[in-house]
């Protein structure tokens, strides 16, 4: 939050807690007090939400006290949308601690309100109807683990390896032996 401060000193006033800090050229990295505004919580999101910057609003929305788990459902979509559109997708610009963040209180509000993949995961069938859909798109595309040409193609990543498993029955896939007390095999 060193952009705080620096809104501090150039405005030689303290900061309420109660604002926050929105770079107007949208970059991040331009701490130039000229930059910085300090704007409440709701003004922050209706900002970036006039920009259609979805990722940016679903974030300000994790942040208030009072959000719509739909809404910020509805802004994950438009802001992969978005991003698959130009080219990017899933948080590349978004370092990876701060990615982790958003992530993980992303998937405690969806599992706690059984809503999205939970809700579907929560159901077999809907689960199995998932999982088609999903093969059947990337077949179509020629991508993810149908596209034999990736270096991620799974092919790749087990080829010459088997399932290990320990006393605990945590399992993992690898050419050689993880360590001591690791047996072949998907039981111990």
């Amino acid at each position: 939050m060193n952009y705080r401060k620096i809104w501090e000193n150039y405005n030689n006033m303290k900061l309420p807690s109660s604002l926050e800090i929105h770079h107007i050229d949208g970059n991040h990295d331009n701490n130039d007090p000229k930059n910085l505004m300090a704007v409440t919580i709701e003004e922050h999101y209706k900002i970036h939400e006039k920009q259609n910057d979805y990722g940016a609003c679903q974030a300000i929305l994790l942040r208030m006290s009072e959000y719509n788990i739909d809404k910020i459902s509805e802004l994950a979509r438009k802001s992969q949308k978005k991003l698959w559109k130009k080219g990017n997708h899933n948080f590349q610009k978004i370092d990876k601690k701060r990615r982790s963040e958003i992530s993980r209180a992303i998937g405690y509000k969806t599992k706690e309100n059984k809503v999205g993949i939970h809700a579907i995961n929560a159901n077999p069938i809907l689960a199995k109807e998932n999982a088609r859909n999903a093969g059947l798109a990337a077949k179509k595309k020629k991508a993810g683990f149908l596209d034999t040409n990736s270096e991620h193609h799974g092919s790749k990543a087990v080829k010459n390896s088997i399932w290990w498993t320990d006393v605990f029955g945590n399992r993992k896939r690898s050419i050689n032996c993880p360590g001591n007390n690791w047996k072949k095999g998907m039981k111990q």
